[in-house]
Protein backbone atom coordinates (compact mmCIF):
# COMPACT_ATOMS: atom_id res chain seq x y z
CA UNK A 1 0.00 0.00 0.00
CA UNK A 2 2.96 2.34 0.58
CA UNK A 3 4.01 1.73 -3.02
CA UNK A 4 0.50 2.58 -4.18
CA UNK A 5 0.86 5.84 -2.26
CA UNK A 6 4.13 6.59 -3.98
CA UNK A 7 2.52 5.91 -7.35
CA UNK A 8 -0.43 8.17 -6.57
CA UNK A 9 1.96 10.90 -5.40
CA UNK A 10 3.98 10.88 -8.63
CA UNK A 11 0.83 10.63 -10.77
CA UNK A 12 -0.74 13.68 -9.12
CA UNK A 13 2.51 15.65 -9.42
CA UNK A 14 2.41 15.03 -13.18
CA UNK A 15 -1.31 15.71 -13.56
CA UNK A 16 -1.96 19.06 -11.88
CA UNK A 17 -2.46 17.34 -8.51
CA UNK A 18 -5.53 15.47 -9.73
CA UNK A 19 -6.10 11.87 -8.63
CA UNK A 20 -6.38 9.03 -11.17
CA UNK A 21 -9.87 9.09 -12.66
CA UNK A 22 -12.39 6.27 -12.90
CA UNK A 23 -15.45 5.50 -14.99
CA UNK A 24 -17.19 4.39 -11.79
CA UNK A 25 -17.12 7.87 -10.24
CA UNK A 26 -19.52 10.75 -10.97
CA UNK A 27 -18.40 12.90 -13.88
CA UNK A 28 -17.85 16.63 -13.53
CA UNK A 29 -20.89 17.19 -15.71
CA UNK A 30 -24.22 15.99 -14.42
CA UNK A 31 -25.56 12.87 -16.14
CA UNK A 32 -28.94 11.71 -14.92
CA UNK A 33 -28.46 8.28 -16.51
CA UNK A 34 -25.18 7.57 -14.75
CA UNK A 35 -25.15 5.70 -11.44
CA UNK A 36 -21.81 5.79 -9.57
CA UNK A 37 -20.39 2.39 -8.63
CA UNK A 38 -17.90 2.90 -5.77
CA UNK A 39 -18.01 -0.83 -5.06
CA UNK A 40 -16.28 -1.49 -8.42
CA UNK A 41 -13.28 0.68 -7.68
CA UNK A 42 -11.18 -2.43 -7.03
CA UNK A 43 -11.43 -3.12 -10.77
CA UNK A 44 -8.31 -1.67 -12.38
CA UNK A 45 -8.73 -3.02 -15.91
CA UNK A 46 -12.03 -3.27 -17.77
CA UNK A 47 -13.18 -5.57 -20.56
CA UNK A 48 -13.45 -4.77 -24.25
CA UNK A 49 -16.96 -6.26 -24.13
CA UNK A 50 -18.07 -3.62 -21.63
CA UNK A 51 -16.21 -0.81 -23.42
CA UNK A 52 -15.96 -1.92 -27.08
CA UNK A 53 -15.02 1.54 -28.36
CA UNK A 54 -11.88 1.76 -26.23
CA UNK A 55 -8.40 0.81 -27.37
CA UNK A 56 -6.69 -1.89 -25.32
CA UNK A 57 -4.48 0.65 -23.56
CA UNK A 58 -7.54 2.68 -22.56
CA UNK A 59 -9.12 -0.16 -20.56
CA UNK A 60 -7.08 0.68 -17.45
CA UNK A 61 -9.16 2.45 -14.80
CA UNK A 62 -8.62 4.10 -11.42
CA UNK A 63 -5.43 2.77 -9.85
CA UNK A 64 -4.88 0.92 -13.12
CA UNK A 65 -3.80 4.25 -14.63
CA UNK A 66 -0.65 3.90 -12.54
CA UNK A 67 0.13 0.82 -14.63
CA UNK A 68 -0.86 2.44 -17.92
CA UNK A 69 1.49 5.36 -17.25
CA UNK A 70 4.29 3.10 -15.89
CA UNK A 71 4.25 4.57 -12.39
CA UNK A 72 3.84 1.02 -11.06
CA UNK A 73 4.97 -1.97 -13.09
CA UNK A 74 4.80 -4.84 -10.58
CA UNK A 75 1.35 -6.52 -10.33
CA UNK A 76 1.99 -7.73 -6.77
CA UNK A 77 1.72 -4.13 -5.49
CA UNK A 78 -2.05 -4.32 -6.03
CA UNK A 79 -2.53 -7.45 -3.91
CA UNK A 80 -2.39 -7.70 -0.13
CA UNK A 81 -0.13 -10.66 0.81
CA UNK A 82 -2.48 -11.51 3.69
CA UNK A 83 -5.52 -11.89 1.41
CA UNK A 84 -6.99 -15.41 1.21
CA UNK A 85 -10.29 -14.75 -0.57
CA UNK A 86 -11.04 -14.14 -4.21
CA UNK A 87 -8.86 -12.12 -6.58
CA UNK A 88 -5.44 -13.19 -5.36
CA UNK A 89 -2.32 -12.47 -7.38
CA UNK A 90 -1.75 -16.17 -8.00
CA UNK A 91 -5.12 -16.33 -9.75
CA UNK A 92 -4.43 -13.25 -11.87
CA UNK A 93 -1.05 -13.94 -13.48
CA UNK A 94 -2.60 -15.02 -16.77
CA UNK A 95 -4.75 -11.89 -16.94
CA UNK A 96 -1.73 -9.64 -16.42
CA UNK A 97 0.26 -11.53 -19.04
CA UNK A 98 -2.47 -11.46 -21.68
CA UNK A 99 -4.17 -8.07 -21.23
CA UNK A 100 -6.43 -8.93 -24.14
CA UNK A 101 -9.54 -7.31 -22.70
CA UNK A 102 -11.52 -10.54 -22.37
CA UNK A 103 -11.60 -10.50 -18.57
CA UNK A 104 -11.39 -7.66 -16.09
CA UNK A 105 -8.64 -7.42 -13.51
CA UNK A 106 -9.89 -7.06 -9.93
CA UNK A 107 -7.44 -6.47 -7.08
CA UNK A 108 -7.92 -6.67 -3.33
CA UNK A 109 -7.45 -3.00 -2.53
CA UNK A 110 -10.34 -0.59 -2.99
CA UNK A 111 -9.69 2.87 -4.44
CA UNK A 112 -11.85 5.84 -3.51
CA UNK A 113 -10.83 8.20 -6.30
CA UNK A 114 -11.79 11.39 -4.48
CA UNK A 115 -12.06 13.02 -1.08
CA UNK A 116 -15.10 12.95 1.24
CA UNK A 117 -16.62 16.01 -0.47
CA UNK A 118 -15.97 14.74 -3.98
CA UNK A 119 -12.70 16.67 -4.27
CA UNK A 120 -10.32 15.27 -6.91
CA UNK A 121 -7.31 17.54 -6.25
CA UNK A 122 -5.07 15.73 -3.76
CA UNK A 123 -3.74 18.70 -1.79
CA UNK A 124 -7.28 20.00 -1.19
CA UNK A 125 -8.36 16.78 0.53
CA UNK A 126 -8.18 16.41 4.32
CA UNK A 127 -4.91 14.51 4.87
CA UNK A 128 -6.59 12.00 7.22
CA UNK A 129 -9.27 11.04 4.66
CA UNK A 130 -8.98 7.48 3.31
CA UNK A 131 -8.08 7.10 -0.38
CA UNK A 132 -7.28 3.37 -0.58
CA UNK A 133 -8.44 0.59 1.72
CA UNK A 134 -8.17 -3.14 2.08
CA UNK A 135 -10.95 -4.63 0.01
CA UNK A 136 -14.56 -3.90 0.92
CA UNK A 137 -15.93 -6.28 -1.69
CA UNK A 138 -17.43 -8.88 0.63
CA UNK A 139 -17.14 -10.37 4.09
CA UNK A 140 -15.42 -13.47 2.69
CA UNK A 141 -12.78 -11.35 0.94
CA UNK A 142 -11.52 -9.41 3.95
CA UNK A 143 -7.73 -9.01 3.94
CA UNK A 144 -7.43 -8.96 7.74
CA UNK A 145 -9.40 -9.64 10.89
CA UNK A 146 -10.22 -6.73 13.17
CA UNK A 147 -9.47 -3.84 10.90
CA UNK A 148 -8.27 -2.33 7.65
CA UNK A 149 -5.07 -0.86 6.31
CA UNK A 150 -5.77 2.48 4.66
CA UNK A 151 -3.79 4.92 2.55
CA UNK A 152 -4.73 8.43 3.58
CA UNK A 153 -4.77 11.58 1.47
CA UNK A 154 -1.69 12.79 3.34
CA UNK A 155 -0.02 9.66 1.90
CA UNK A 156 0.48 7.98 5.26
CA UNK A 157 -0.42 4.31 5.61
CA UNK A 158 -2.53 3.71 8.71
CA UNK A 159 -4.42 0.96 10.48
CA UNK A 160 -8.13 1.39 11.18
CA UNK A 161 -9.21 -0.67 14.17
CA UNK A 162 -12.71 -1.87 13.33
CA UNK A 163 -14.00 -1.73 16.90
CA UNK A 164 -17.04 -3.97 17.29
CA UNK A 165 -16.62 -5.14 13.69
CA UNK A 166 -18.82 -2.26 12.58
CA UNK A 167 -17.59 -2.35 9.00
CA UNK A 168 -16.95 -6.04 8.56
CA UNK A 169 -20.23 -7.11 10.13
CA UNK A 170 -22.73 -4.27 9.88
CA UNK A 171 -21.71 -3.14 6.40
CA UNK A 172 -19.81 -5.84 4.53
CA UNK A 173 -21.82 -8.83 5.70
CA UNK A 174 -25.06 -7.01 4.91
CA UNK A 175 -23.73 -5.95 1.50
CA UNK A 176 -22.73 -9.49 0.61
CA UNK A 177 -26.35 -10.56 0.84
CA UNK A 178 -27.73 -7.63 -1.13
CA UNK A 179 -28.77 -7.97 -4.75
CA UNK A 180 -29.46 -4.25 -5.06
CA UNK A 181 -26.34 -2.47 -6.36
CA UNK A 182 -27.61 0.84 -5.01
CA UNK A 183 -27.68 -0.52 -1.45
CA UNK A 184 -24.25 -2.05 -1.91
CA UNK A 185 -22.87 1.29 -3.14
CA UNK A 186 -24.40 3.01 -0.13
CA UNK A 187 -22.73 0.50 2.20
CA UNK A 188 -19.34 1.14 0.61
CA UNK A 189 -19.78 4.90 0.96
CA UNK A 190 -20.72 4.44 4.61
CA UNK A 191 -17.56 2.40 5.12
CA UNK A 192 -15.45 5.19 3.62
CA UNK A 193 -17.06 7.66 6.04
CA UNK A 194 -16.06 5.44 8.96
CA UNK A 195 -12.52 4.96 7.66
CA UNK A 196 -12.11 8.74 7.51
CA UNK A 197 -12.39 8.81 11.30
CA UNK A 198 -9.13 6.94 11.82
CA UNK A 199 -6.79 8.80 14.18
CA UNK A 200 -4.55 6.03 15.50
CA UNK A 201 -1.06 5.75 14.05
CA UNK A 202 0.86 2.51 14.62
CA UNK A 203 4.60 2.56 15.24
CA UNK A 204 5.39 1.62 11.66
CA UNK A 205 3.06 4.12 10.01
CA UNK A 206 4.73 6.92 8.19
CA UNK A 207 4.40 9.68 5.63
CA UNK A 208 5.40 8.63 2.15
CA UNK A 209 6.07 12.20 1.07
CA UNK A 210 4.56 14.67 -1.38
Amino acid sequence: MRQLGMGVSVFTNDNRERLPTSRFLPTQRSNANFIPSPERMDTIRLTSEEYPQQDSDELWDGLGLLVQKDYITAPNVFYCPSHHGNFQLIDSHELWNRLDGEKEIVVNYLYRGMGPEGIRVLYNINPTAALVSDTLRSYEDLNHEGGFNILQAGLAVNWFDDVGDQISQDILLRSAGEDDDTNYSSSVNNAWDMLDGNEETPDDAGDIGN
